[in-house]
């Protein structure tokens, strides 16, 4: 059987880009948001056997009950399924609507320790360059994208590629490591529809604030991060992905 690919992200994160990359074609249209996504009900494609699924936004207020009720559908018929969720780094903050969504739809699941990834896409050089040291800021950064309920130590870091920029219907290759993280170092999740309910929108502005607030004492309480890091580590398998999946130095840690 093969895994489904299922991509949930607020406008402008780059879900149809990277999706079009993945097939290899244009298939799911895509351009400069600004504040409202292109995406408004789920889209999808069958290529080489595979369901790529693409989702609008729960950031975006106009259609967000539509973008929940797609989340859901696309979730009740993942199936086998590889899970990813878009996240935005801009100056090292990470922010708090992106993982409000990841809370929200994951609440929704009727399961204990669903398998996901994160992708940070569209990293600029000097963030990227930092990440791919994959020392002190990258664990620091790891530990902001991981302050929510969820955690995971799959997370993928892309970085700007001046051949999408600002332009719309593009495609290209994917960078070798990144091509390879999704197609088969990111884990899969089975999610039976019957385990699905309905995504608990009056939440989301809530969870929203909470994680700006507690991104914001991380980020200006060193002792706060430390503490969060070392209980992330602690967590079955967290460090090995990290040193074997992600590629982190087992002697940074």
């Amino acid at each position: 059987m093969c895994d489904n690919y299922l991509f949930i992200g607020n406008p402008g994160t780059g879900k149809s880009t990277l999706l079009n990359c993945l097939v290899g074609e244009h298939v799911f249209d895509t351009g400069v948001s600004y504040g409202s996504g292109l995406t408004r009900d789920l889209q999808q494609i069958t290529h080489q056997g595979a369901v790529y699924m693409d989702t609008p936004g729960l950031a975006d207020r106009q259609v967000r009950r539509r973008a929940a009720d797609a989340i859901t559908i696309a979730l009740r018929q993942a199936g086998s399924c590889k899970i990813f969720f878009m996240v935005r780094l801009q100056y090292g903050r990470v922010h708090s609507e992106d993982l409000a969504t990841i809370e929200t739809v994951l609440d929704s699941i009727d399961m204990e320790d669903i398998p996901f990834s994160i992708v940070v896409n569209n990293v600029k050089s000097r963030q990227y360059a930092a990440m791919s040291e994959k020392g002190e800021e990258f664990l620091n950064v790891v530990t902001l994208i991981n302050s929510s309920k969820y955690t995971t130590p799959y997370i993928v870091f892309i970085p700007t590629l001046d051949s999408l920029e600002e332009k719309d219907n593009q495609c290209i290759e994917l960078p070798s490591d990144v091509d390879t993280f999704l197609r088969y170092e990111a884990p899969s999740a089975i999610v039976p529809a019957g385990r699905v309910n309905t995504i608990p929108l009056e939440q989301y502005t809530r969870i929203v604030d909470n994680l700006r607030e507690q991104l914001e004492d991380l980020r200006n309480n060193n002792a706060a991060l430390r503490q969060q890091m070392e209980e992330l580590m602690k967590k079955p398998r967290f460090v090995e992905v990290l040193v074997n999946v992600v590629g982190m130095a087992a002697s940074a840690l």
